[in-house]
């Protein structure tokens, strides 16, 4: 779990400062002014995507009339703690801030949940499988920064080797299995290692078998992630084509984590899902 909380900080002091804008009447175009800032940098605030400086903070607490002198100074700690920083990720400061705020966020989770349609999560890939992925995604990359993104991806994984590893719940589809990323050989040891990933206590793999037809995760792959104090809102991640979407919206979690319930009850068992893993891995190597 985490190592470095910086995200979650930044999220429940903005979880904190929305609700007390909204107790006090205010709008983000009223607030701004008081920061000499835009609105949209509120909003940004208030999702927790940028800090917030210890001067602006308390200007923010003394405009909403936030008196109490225990929830202030709680918040003022907050604000110091989120400026730690920490994580092996940020020397990749060069890679999209998307793709890093995932990592932070899955460091900080004690639960991962979803459902993929094309390939294998990216914490339970082969090293050769990665790279196939990558280079298949991202066809314009550099050897060597291609090389650079399946050592990111490799050191994710550590994640699931610690000691309190948080729980991995994935719904595959079929397809995934079917689609031959790399080569066949590659594709075969990547099924073979899922069906052994399968094995492992805090990691469930299901496959929604072709039968099933339809399904309501056809529009999109999605990931939900928990984290282990409840007072951070849960968060689904959207991975696309166009770009990567968080949202903690509760009625969003609660959509999606209905979905993913109905995927997991029509998915073939963990243990009907490593026999299909390997009965295609089987099917590829002869």
């Amino acid at each position: 779990m985490a190592t470095s909380g910086t995200s979650l900080r930044r999220r429940r002091i903005g979880v904190a400062l929305r609700e007390l804008r909204e107790a006090a009447g205010l709008t983000h175009q009223q607030v701004g002014p008081a920061l000499d800032c835009s609105p949209s940098k509120i909003s940004r605030i208030e999702n927790g995507e940028v800090g917030v400086r210890r001067g602006d903070l308390l200007v923010l607490l003394d405009l909403y009339g936030l008196d109490d002198a225990g929830q202030r100074e709680e918040l003022l700690e907050l604000a110091r703690e989120s400026k730690r920083r920490g994580g092996w990720w940020l020397k990749y400061g060069e890679v999209s801030s998307p793709y890093l705020k995932l990592i932070q966020l899955e460091s900080e989770a004690d639960s991962i949940r979803g459902a993929e349609l094309s390939f294998v999560p990216g914490l339970l890939q082969t090293e050769d499988y990665a790279r196939a992925v990558i280079r298949a995604t991202r066809p314009h990359d550099s050897a060597d920064e291609v090389e650079r993104r399946v050592q990111i991806r490799l050191t994710r994984q550590e994640l699931l080797k610690q000691d309190q590893p948080p729980e991995f719940w994935t719904v595959l589809d079929e397809a995934v299995l079917h689609r031959i990323v790399g080569s066949p050989a590659v594709m075969a040891e990547q099924l073979r290692a899922l069906a052994a990933a399968n094995e492992l206590p805090h990691i469930t793999v299901q496959i929604l078998p072709f039968a099933h037809g339809g399904h309501e995760a056809m529009t999109g792959a999605f990931r939900i992630l928990r984290f282990p104090d409840r007072r951070d809102p849960d968060t689904v991640y959207f991975e696309g084509f166009a770009g990567d979407l968080y949202l903690d919206d509760s009625t969003e979690i609660a959509r999606c984590s209905l979905v993913f319930d109905h995927l997991c009850a029509a998915a073939l068992s963990p243990r009907l899902s490593s026999v299909r893993m390997l009965d295609v891995a089987r099917s590829l190597t002869g």
